[in-house]
C-alpha cells in the first residue's frame, strides 16, 4: 500500500483527495494545512507527499526543498492550480518529482502518484508541452533508435552525462536521488560496454553527432 502525506489548506479538496486515494488502495497517513505544520508529515515519512504551492504561510516550494532534505526517501508531487510551464519548471528545479494541476482527471492524479512512487518523474498533460524551452539547460535526450538497448530514463541520463553534467546536477534536473542517478550511470556503462563517462560522451557523439 502506498502511504501518502498531503500539504493542502483547502479542506474540501483535502477530503476529496483522501477519499479518492482510499478507494484506490492508498492511505493518507499525515496532513498539514501549511508550511509550519509539516513536522507531522516528516514524522510519518510517507511514500509520497502531495503538495499545494499556494499555502497560507508560504509557498509549497519551501515545503519541497525542506522535504528533499528531511525525507530523502519520500517522493514529492506538486498538485496545484497553476498550469503555467514556468511554475512547473520551478517545482521540478526545487526538487519535486512531479507537477500536476488540480483540474486533472482523478485517474490522472492516481496514476501520477503511483508513477512518482515507482520512481518516475511526472508532468501533467496540461503543462508538459509548456516546459519546452524554459530555463537555460542544454539537456537533450538521444533518440531511441540510437540506443535501442536503453530505456527512456537511461537515455535521459546518458544525454546529460554526455553534456558533462555531474550526478548531483542530473539528480536535480530529473528529480532523482544522487544514488539513483549513480545506479543509472552504472547500468548504462554496462549496457553500452563503456569504461567511463568520457567513453559514453564519445559514443553519443558518434551516434548522434553531438
Amino acid at each position: 500500500m502506498i502511504s501518502v502525506g498531503v500539504v493542502e489548506d483547502h479542506p474540501l479538496f483535502r477530503d476529496g483527495l483522501r477519499n479518492l486515494l482510499a478507494a484506490e488502495g492508498m492511505e493518507v497517513v499525515a496532513e498539514s494545512l501549511d508550511v509550519s505544520g509539516i513536522d507531522v508529515v516528516v514524522a510519518a515519512a510517507p511514500d509520497v507527499v502531495v503538495i499545494d504551492l499556494a499555502l497560507p504561510d508560504g509557498t509549497g516550494l519551501d515545503v519541497v526543498r525542506r522535504l528533499r532534505t528531511e525525507l530523502p526517501s519520500s517522493r514529492l508531487l506538486v498538485l496545484t492550480m497553476s498550469a503555467d510551464g514556468a511554475t512547473a519548471s520551478r517545482s521540478l528545479a526545487a526538487g519535486a518529482h512531479g507537477h500536476l494541476v488540480k483540474d486533472a482527471d482523478p485517474a490522472e492524479v492516481v496514476a501520477a502518484i503511483r508513477s512518482v512512487a515507482a520512481g518516475s518523474v511526472v508532468v501533467g498533460a496540461s503543462v508538459a508541452g509548456r516546459l519546452r524551452g524554459i530555463g537555460d539547460t542544454t539537456a537533450f535526450t538521444p533518440a531511441a533508435e540510437a540506443f535501442p538497448s536503453l530505456t527512456l530514463r537511461e537515455r535521459q541520463v546518458l544525454g546529460l552525462v554526455a553534456d558533462g553534467w555531474a550526478n548531483p546536477r542530473i539528480a536535480t534536473e530529473l528529480g532523482l536521488s544522487d544514488k539513483t542517478v549513480a545506479n543509472y550511470v552504472s547500468s548504462i556503462l554496462s549496457a553500452l560496454h563503456a569504461r567511463d563517462r568520457e567513453a559514453l560522451a564519445v559514443l553519443v557523439r558518434e551516434k548522434v553527432g553531438r
